[in-house]
């Protein structure tokens, strides 16, 4: 008996300190690795070329050169947008772009918008650049936070020459061993709220997380073997493996603890936006309420046949959008544009239903006529919100 409590001491004793050595080593490693640039292979840069953009104001085309804009819109505005695939603002902090044609009194501006105020578009002027391009460091941007969901280029017009966007790049910046534990206490700390996509997928951690739980727990508990073998040379019995299964347990236990703690937020959070709320409450009360309560106003304003609506964003095939022609139903909606309709199109009795912020369009009150950077199109205007406006196609 004497013998079996001290080999299990033994045991107990080996999987505390590998269990203590895998953790150490395992943060030594990873610091090492973000060290040595490794964060430029989780964390590419962003570089957006001649495809890559979309012109939201303003006429041209994608060249072999880059994005070659020839003329404003409507406004005076030469404005053209990319996707920033939702990347972490803190996280990519270097700017550098290149554009050629910029007359040297006019400004250059970045635009973007964030995951959490996509309809709220920021500004921030750049310097002046020099032939070969400019450069920006964006920590002191106030508003440079969050996830940022597109991010573009913007100058007024008119043009004596083309503009050509060469190229727009944002790197990450060299974390210190400081900044590294920070972003490994968010990455295991934050909170995972519900999406579309939740009733099929969770992702168990943040988009481009530094510090995965899976990953890091599956570091620990593989450099913990290993250590414990070194310690406690394996003997080949089945009662000689239990100690690597109660290690493979811990790690499993410590991932599902997180989990629960993470379905646990959810939760809460579900029961503060929509607990003892009725139908048209917890619609309001949802992600796109305020989207819901515009769209109140607009159906008030369409027949009760349904119509054709032609739905223009920025965004076409983004969430907004796609709400929107949701929430419009039974109307035939169409979200896949970012422009008016061509005439061919649309059709007197129609409805133009715009969403803002969208600059590639205006309306000419005088005329009443919408304006886009290729045609015109006869309207009324029938409601008009900070959100966006409907119209009503007239004429031939």
């Amino acid at each position: 008996m004497t013998e079996s409590w001290r080999r299990s001491g033994r045991q107990v004793g080996g999987i505390v300190l590998a269990l203590a050595g895998g953790a150490l080593t395992t943060l030594l490693i990873l610091l090492l690795f973000y060290q040595l640039d490794g964060l430029t292979a989780v964390a590419p840069s962003l570089m957006l070329t001649g495809t890559d953009w979309q012109l939201t104001q303003g006429q041209g085309e994608a060249t072999a050169a880059g994005l070659e804009i020839r003329q404003p819109g409507p406004q005076g505005w030469v404005v053209a947008q990319g996707s920033a695939r939702m990347m972490q603002a803190k996280l990519y902090r270097r700017l550098f772009w290149q554009v050629d044609g910029l007359a040297p009194d006019r400004e250059l501006r970045l635009v973007w918008t964030t995951q959490t105020e996509p309809r709220t578009p920021r500004e921030r002027v750049l310097p002046v650049a020099g032939p070969a391009g400019g450069a920006f460091d964006l920590s002191a941007e106030p508003y440079w936070q969050g996830r940022i969901a597109m991010i573009g280029l913007m100058a007024r017009g008119p043009l004596p020459q083309p503009l050509i966007i060469r190229r727009l790049e944002l790197q990450p910046a060299r974390l210190t061993a400081a900044e590294l534990w920070r972003r490994a206490v968010e990455d295991w700390t934050s909170f995972e709220d519900w999406s579309q996509r939740s009733i099929n997928y969770t992702s168990g951690a943040p988009l481009d997380a530094l510090f995965p739980p899976v990953l890091i727990v599956a570091l620990w508990i593989g450099f913990s073997a290993a250590l414990y073998a070194l310690f406690v040379p394996p003997r080949w019995r089945v009662n000689g493996l239990s100690p690597y299964a109660a290690l493979f347990l811990l790690g499993w236990l410590t991932l599902d603890l997180r989990w629960q703690w993470d379905l646990t937020q959810r939760l809460e959070r579900t029961r503060e936006r929509f607990a003892d709320k009725d139908g048209v409450e917890r619609r309001l009360a949802d992600l796109d309420g305020v989207l819901y309560r515009f769209l109140g106003e607009v159906r008030q304003r369409l027949p009760e046949k349904p119509a054709r609506l032609f739905i223009i964003s920025n965004d076409p095939q983004g969430f907004w959008a796609g709400r929107a022609r949701y929430h419009l139903l039974p109307h035939n909606g169409y979200a896949g544009l970012s422009q008016l309709p061509p005439p061919s199109q649309a059709r007197s009795g129609d409805y133009v239903l715009i969403l803002s912020p969208l600059a590639a369009v205006a309306y000419n009150t005088a005329q009443r006529v919408l304006e886009g950077d290729k045609q015109r199109l006869p309207a009324e205007l029938l409601y008009a919100a900070p959100l966006g406006a409907l119209f009503r196609v007239g004429g031939d």
